[in-house]
């Protein structure tokens, strides 16, 4: 049986909730599909000791203050629970556990296959996040199979890790987190590619946030200068080094090479690790959407999130719109006018009122 529903959103995590918080504000009918056992999932499943780089001031979204000390930076486990609880508050209709397989263009909207079953709708926001697909490099087929691997996406905490040394490979935020982390228990190398600037969490006892808020950075539309900007990587907090002599990391330059059980670094240097973590990001990945709408690298084409395909949305990308449009305090100016574009859409007319 095909359940039908004039939007559907795909994916509960803070973007799809505020869209859908948005929509009930409009009065129209909608599903949050997402394929998590709880709301929050996303955010449980990563590392445990993951802090977030926001302070909690710009953690909440619409119309709940987020918990606590407002000037502190919340745990992963405080953001899920809030996320969950964000979703009970305002009593969204959440599906969990329903993965979207496929999504497809009909005759008078869109057709998603999922692992409940089907569900057609005439508009559709995908709002599952860009970048979801771990990425390792090739040169990790050269490792030898006793060498454990494992992405950061699916690290969890240093007791997973076997042996005694370690090597991280990406010293971005992630994998300066990561091998501060494992410094507890291993001997960490860490390996950087190009280098990365470097500001700290606070200024002037305010959260970076609270800075590109209050002179507009963050809001400001990213015209021509998107494609640069979102593969720009800022390291947050301390930098490299001070990490190195706090925590005995051993700094080495980027990873050329795995032959067995040795890694060559660009420096010259080389280890020996028992385990290798990879901090090398990951990629876009969208092969369940049938509709011709992704470019070259697999992306959507999309302007402010409007696709080419009519009804079809995208929220939540980085810079999608502006810096913030994938930070979870702004994700609320994007999902508020694609909602706009919605609710035009339902009424016939060309220009979009506004919500309260």
């Amino acid at each position: 049986m095909v359940e039908r529903a004039d939007v559907v959103v795909v994916g509960g995590g803070q973007s799809g909730l505020v869209a859908g918080h948005y929509l009930a504000q409009a009065g129209i009918p909608h599903v949050i599909l997402d394929a998590g056992e709880r709301v929050g999932e996303s955010w449980r499943q990563r590392w445990d000791a993951l802090r977030l780089f926001t302070v909690a001031q710009y953690c909440a979204l619409p119309g709940l203050r987020f918990p606590g000390r407002q000037g502190r930076f919340p745990t992963k486990d405080e953001m899920a629970d809030y996320v969950e609880e964000y979703a009970r508050h305002w009593r969204l209709p959440v599906r969990l556990n329903t993965k979207v397989t496929s999504l497809s263009a009909t005759d008078d909207g869109y057709r998603l296959e999922t692992s409940t079953g089907p569900y057609e709708a005439r508009q559709v926001i995908v709002a599952t996040g860009a970048y979801r697909e771990p990425y390792v490099p090739p040169l990790a087929a050269g490792l030898d199979e006793g060498v454990f691997q494992v992405h950061t996406g699916r690290y969890h905490n240093p007791s997973q890790v076997p042996g005694s040394s370690v090597l991280v490979v990406g010293a971005a935020n992630s994998g300066a987190q990561i091998a501060t982390d494992l410094s507890r228990t291993h001997r960490v190398t860490l390996s950087q590619g190009s280098p990365l600037p470097h500001v700290p969490c606070k200024f002037l006892f305010k959260g970076l946030h609270w800075w590109g808020d209050k002179f507009g950075l963050i809001k400001k539309p990213l015209i021509g200068e998107r494609d640069r900007l979102h593969k720009k990587t800022i390291l947050i907090g301390k930098s490299l080094k001070q990490l190195a002599r706090k925590h005995d990391l051993r700094l080495v330059g980027r990873t050329v090479a795995m032959d067995g059980r040795v890694a060559r670094f660009e420096d010259g240097g080389q280890d020996e690790p028992d385990a290798v973590v990879w901090a090398t990001g990951f990629r876009a990945s969208y092969p369940w959407i049938k509709v011709p709408i992704l470019d070259e690298a697999g992306m959507p084409r999309q302007d402010r999130g409007v696709s080419a395909a009519p009804g079809l949305y995208f929220l939540g990308m980085q810079c999608q719109y502006t810096y913030g449009s994938a930070l979870i305090w702004w994700v609320k100016e994007d999902a508020h006018y694609l909602v706009e574009q919605i609710r035009a859409v339902r009424s016939g007319s060309r220009s979009a009122g506004q919500l309260a």
